[in-house]
C-alpha cells in the first residue's frame, strides 16, 4: 500500500501544541524579519521557524492576527514585513470584462492591505445592507469578522457588491470600516413592479435590500403594476430600462430570479458573450483532432440523471491482464475539453469567471456558460466526437493506485446511461438497450467497492446523509418533497470523479507546479469540544486533543444505532470547517486526502476551467518538470477567493429557494397534524422533520411554555422545574400553524393531549387577539441544521463535502444533488 503522508492531517490530529502563542508569535515574526521583505507562504515560514505541521492552526491564527494589527502585510496567503517597499500593484481592479492573464479573465485586486503610516488596512468583501440603511461587508479572505457600514458609507454601493473598505475599530471594539471603491457591480439584473409615469416612470424593486424606484424610460414591454426584469446601468443610485415582463408578484419564477440577482447571477448573457459563443463551431474541426490520442473506439459512457442536459465526464474500466503486481485495473476517466474553447481573456472567460458556477433551482438552472456550449460543444453526448482531457488511472488489485497519466483526447461517447439504469442492471435486470454493457458496469462496481475500501481505510470521512429532491410537476408545481434515493451507480461515478481529481492534483503537487485546490482544514475546536461534551454524556469516550479522520471515523462507527446519533452527527458536522479554493495546498481533512482539486467539472465550475488550462501548461512543455505556470501565483489566490465566495452564494441561493418550495408546498397543509421527529435543537426552537414530507419546521421556543432553555450539555431544550426536555431524535406530534413561502418559512406547533400548544397572541388595546403573532428577536432567519429541506433563510451547513458534479433541471437539483458527496468536497 503506498504511504500517503497525511502530515497535514493525521499528525496534526496527534500532536500536543506545548509552545506559548507569545513564543509562537516571536518565532514567525523573526523568520519573517530575515525574510526582508520578501512574501512567504505559511507553509514557507513554518519551515523556516523549524515549527511541526500540528502548529498550522495556531501558527494560521498569529499571523491573520498580526495582519489585522498591521504589524505584517498580507498579500492573499502570504505575509511579509511592511518595512520592506511595496511592490506595485499587478493586478487592476476587474470590470464586468475584459483581457487577463493566460489563465483566466483578469481578476479582482482582492489583497487585503495592511496598515501603512496615516493610513488603516483595507479588505475586499462584499456589501449587505439592511433597510434601515447600514451594512456589513463580508470579507472574501474569510480572515475576521465582517465589517460594519454605518449608512452614510453603506449609499455609496448596492446591496451585494464587491467592495473595498477601509477598517478600523468601531463600538466594543468590533471591525467598523468606509468604502472607499467599488470594485464590482454584482447586481446586472433587477425585479421589480413596473409604475407607468410617462417620462418619470419607474420601478420599485421586489428586494428588500434595495431601497427607492429606480428611474427607467417608459416600455410597452409591461402595463403599470407587472413585475418587470429591469437591466442596470453602471452607477449609484441605479438607474436602468425594462427589458421583460416576467410574471406576478410571489410567483415561483420570480421568487428564483430575485434571488439569484441578488446574489449576484444572472440568466441572461451579454451580448459580446453570447457573440462569441455563436462563434465556436457545433462539432471537432479535423485539425483540431491533431496532436490529440484516439479513444473515439473505447466504449467510455456517462452517466447521470435522468434529466440531466450537459455531459462532461464519461468513464470507462478494464481489467489489467499480469501476474501478481501486474493485475489490476485501468480506469479512464474522460473530461469535456472546456479550456479549448473558452480561451483566457476572452469574453466567454471573463463571465464564467464573475459567475464562477452554476446555480440550480428546482424549474431552471443558470449556467455559467451559454447553453450553445455547456449543452452542446463541450457536453460529451452520444454518438459524436469530441475533444476531452483524460486522467487514465492503474490501479493494482487491491485498488490502491500504481500509476497516473493525463493527456488531451478526442473521443465519442457509446452511450449515455442513467443511475438508475446502471443500477437495475446491477441488480440483475435485463435492460436490453443495455446489455451490451453488463460486464462493464460490473466491473465498474467491483473496482468502486475497492476504491471504497481505501478511502475508508485511510480515514476518509462519510457522514452519507440523506438528501432532498423537490418534485414539480409539468407547470412548475410543487408535488411532493421526499429524500433522494442513492443506489450503487452513484457511489461508482463519485468513487471515480475522486480519484481522478485526486490524481490530477497528485500530478501538480509532487511536481510543485502552480494551480488552484481544494482544501480542507481542521475541525473547529471549541465546537469539537461541544461534541465532546455531548458524547461524553451520552456515555461515548472522545480523545482529548485535536481529532483525526481516523478517529472520527470510529466515532461515527460508534454512533450508528445510538438515540442520539442523529444529534452526535449534526454538532461533528458544525464543527467541520468549510472547504474552499486555495492556491495553497494544506490538504483536505474530510477526504484524508494530501493532494486535492477539482477537475471534473469544467462546465460548471470556474476553478476545473483554470486547472485544465494549467495542465495543458504541462503538455505544451513536454515534461512536467519544465512547466511552471504562466498565471502568477498571487493571480491564483485571487480566483480561489472569488470562486469560494461565488460557491457559497451559489448554496446560500439554492438553500433559500429549497426553502420556499417547502413552504409553497406546505401552504395548503396549515391546520393539518402529522407525526415528527426532532432534526435540530437551538436556542429559539425545535427544527422538527415531518414524516410524511421530507420537510422541516421550527417549534418556537416560546411556544412550550415558560421556564425552557437551551442546555449546551445535553443538547436539549429542558425546564428544570418539571424535568420536561426535547432532544434530537424524540418523536412528537406536531400542527402546522403557519406557511410563508415570502418568510421562507414553516412554524409548527406540538401537539399533546390532543391539543397544539402555542403560545398566546398579543392583546391589542381594545383586549382582541392580534391577527398575527409578534416575531421574536432571535427569529430573523433560520439556519438549515440539517438535510431536510427547511423553510427558512439563512446560511447553511458546511461543505466540507464533494467532488463532481451538477444536478438535473427540473428535479429539484436532481444531478448535483445526486452527486453532493463529490460535487462540493
Amino acid at each position: 500500500m503506498p504511504i500517503f503522508p497525511l502530515a497535514l492531517h493525521e499528525k496534526q490530529a496527534e500532536v500536543k501544541v506545548k509552545v506559548d502563542t507569545a513564543s509562537r508569535r516571536e518565532r514567525l515574526l523573526a523568520k519573517l524579519r530575515e525574510a526582508a521583505g520578501k512574501p512567504l507562504s505559511l507553509r514557507e515560514i513554518m519551515q523556516r521557524a523549524g515549527m511541526h505541521p500540528g502548529e498550522r492552526t495556531d501558527a494560521k491564527r498569529v499571523l491573520r492576527d498580526l495582519a489585522r494589527e498591521g504589524v505584517l502585510s498580507r498579500d492573499g496567503n502570504r505575509f511579509s514585513m511592511p518595512s520592506a517597499a511595496p511592490r506595485p500593484e499587478g493586478v487592476p481592479t476587474h470590470a464586468a470584462r475584459g483581457g487577463g492573464p493566460r489563465g483566466g479573465a483578469r481578476p479582482v485586486n482582492l489583497a487585503t492591505r495592511a496598515a501603512r503610516p496615516g493610513r488603516l488596512p483595507q479588505t475586499v468583501g462584499t456589501l449587505t445592507r439592511h433597510r434601515d440603511g447600514y451594512g456589513f461587508v463580508a470579507r472574501l479572505d474569510r480572515a475576521g469578522e465582517d465589517v460594519f457600514v454605518p449608512p452614510d458609507e453603506a449609499a455609496k454601493a448596492m446591496s451585494g457588491d464587491l467592495v473595498r473598505v477601509e477598517v478600523g475599530e468601531g463600538l466594543r471594539g468590533r471591525p467598523a470600516g468606509r468604502i472607499v471603491e467599488v470594485v464590482e457591480r454584482r447586481r446586472r439584473l433587477v425585479l421589480g413592479t413596473y409604475h407607468a409615469r410617462g417620462r418619470s416612470s419607474f420601478v420599485l424593486p421586489t428586494d428588500p435590500e434595495l431601497e427607492g424606484p429606480i428611474p427607467v424610460p417608459e416600455t410597452r414591454l409591461a402595463r403599470d403594476g407587472e413585475v418587470v426584469k429591469v437591466s442596470l446601468e453602471p452607477g449609484t443610485p441605479p438607474r436602468g430600462e425594462v427589458s421583460e415582463r416576467v410574471g406576478e408578484p410571489g410567483s415561483p419564477r420570480v421568487e428564483v430570479l430575485k434571488v439569484a440577482y441578488a446574489k449576484g447571477f444572472a440568466d441572461l448573457f451579454p451580448d459580446d458573450v453570447r457573440a462569441e459563443a455563436e462563434r465556436v463551431p457545433d462539432h471537432v474541426l479535423e485539425d483540431e483532432k491533431r496532436g490529440r490520442r484516439d479513444l473515439t473506439g473505447l466504449p467510455l459512457v456517462t452517466i447521470d440523471g435522468e434529466d440531466a442536459r450537459d455531459f462532461d465526464d464519461a468513464v470507462y474500466v478494464e481489467r489489467r491482464a499480469g501476474r501478481g503486481k501486474g493485475k489490476g485495473y485501468r480506469l479512464v476517466v474522460a473530461i469535456a475539453d472546456v479550456s479549448h474553447y473558452v480561451r483566457a481573456g476572452g469574453a466567454l472567460d471573463a463571465e464564467a469567471l464573475r459567475r464562477g458556477t452554476s446555480v440550480y433551482f428546482p424549474m431552471q438552472v443558470l449556467p455559467m456558460l451559454p447553453e450553445r456550449l455547456s449543452n452542446g460543444i463541450c457536453s460529451l453526448n452520444p454518438d459524436v466526437e469530441r475533444l476531452c482531457m483524460v486522467a487514465d488511472l492503474s490501479f493494482d488489485a487491491r485498488g490502491e493506485v500504481v500509476d497516473a497519466e493525463m493527456y488531451d483526447a478526442v473521443m465519442r461517447s457509446a452511450a449515455r446511461c442513467t443511475y438508475t439504469e446502471v443500477a437495475r442492471v446491477l441488480a440483475g435486470e435485463k435492460l436490453p438497450h443495455r446489455e451490451r454493457f453488463r460486464a462493464q458496469f460490473a466491473l465498474m462496481a467491483e473496482l468502486q467497492e475497492k476504491l471504497t475500501a481505501v478511502r475508508r481505510a485511510r480515514g476518509a470521512i462519510d457522514f452519507d446523509l440523506p438528501e432532498s429532491k423537490i418534485v414539480l410537476d409539468a407547470a412548475g408545481q410543487v408535488t411532493g418533497i421526499e429524500k433522494r434515493p442513492r443506489n450503487q451507480a452513484h457511489r461508482i461515478v463519485e468513487e471515480f470523479m475522486l480519484a481522478a481529481n485526486e490524481a490530477v492534483a497528485r500530478h501538480f503537487g509532487e511536481q510543485e507546479l502552480p494551480t488552484i485546490y481544494r482544501v480542507h482544514g481542521l475541525p473547529d475546536e471549541d465546537k469539537v469540544d461541544a461534541f465532546r461534551d455531548l458524547a461524553a454524556a451520552h456515555g461515548f469516550h472522545v480523545p482529548e486533543g485535536p481529532l483525526g479522520p481516523k478517529q472520527l471515523n470510529a466515532l461515527l462507527g460508534g454512533f450508528r444505532g445510538h438515540a442520539q446519533e442523529r444529534a452526535l452527527n449534526q454538532l461533528l458536522l458544525r464543527a467541520m470547517m468549510q472547504a474552499v479554493y486555495s492556491a495553497e495546498n494544506i490538504g483536505h481533512y474530510g477526504l484524508a486526502a494530501e493532494h486535492y482539486l477539482h477537475f471534473t467539472s469544467p462546465i460548471r465550475r470556474y476553478p476545473d476551467l483554470i486547472v485544465h488550462r494549467l495542465l495543458r501548461e504541462t503538455f505544451a512543455a513536454g515534461t512536467a518538470g519544465r512547466a511552471h505556470g504562466k498565471l502568477p501565483a498571487r493571480d491564483l489566490d485571487e480566483i480561489a477567493a472569488l470562486a469560494s465566495e461565488r460557491e457559497r452564494a451559489a448554496m446560500q441561493a439554492e438553500r433559500e429557494i429549497a426553502a420556499y418550495y417547502a413552504a409553497l408546498f406546505m401552504q395548503d397543509k396549515v391546520g393539518e397534524r402529522y407525526p415528527g421527529v426532532i432534526a435540530s435543537v437551538v436556542e429559539f426552537g425545535l427544527f422538527v422533520e415531518l414524516k410524511p414530507f421530507f420537510v422541516e419546521g421550527l417549534v418556537k421556543t416560546t411556544d412550550l411554555g415558560s421556564g425552557f432553555y437551551f442546555d449546551p450539555r445535553v443538547h436539549a431544550l429542558v425546564e428544570p422545574r418539571s424535568g420536561r426536555a426535547y432532544r434530537v431524535g424524540d418523536e412528537v406530534e406536531v400542527e402546522v400553524a403557519a406557511a410563508s413561502p415570502s418568510r421562507r418559512q414553516i412554524d409548527l406547533s406540538l401537539v399533546e393531549g390532543g391539543e397544539a400548544i402555542r403560545a398566546p397572541r398579543p392583546r391589542a388595546r381594545d383586549g382582541e387577539e392580534l391577527p398575527f403573532p409578534l416575531r421574536e428577536p432571535g427569529d430573523r432567519g433560520l439556519r438549515r441544521r440539517g438535510p431536510p429541506v427547511r423553510a427558512a433563510k439563512g446560511k447553511g451547513g458546511p461543505a466540507a463535502k464533494g467532488g463532481g458534479r451538477k444536478p438535473t433541471k427540473r428535479s429539484g437539483g436532481g444531478k448535483r444533488a445526486a452527486g453532493r458527496r463529490k460535487g462540493r468536497r
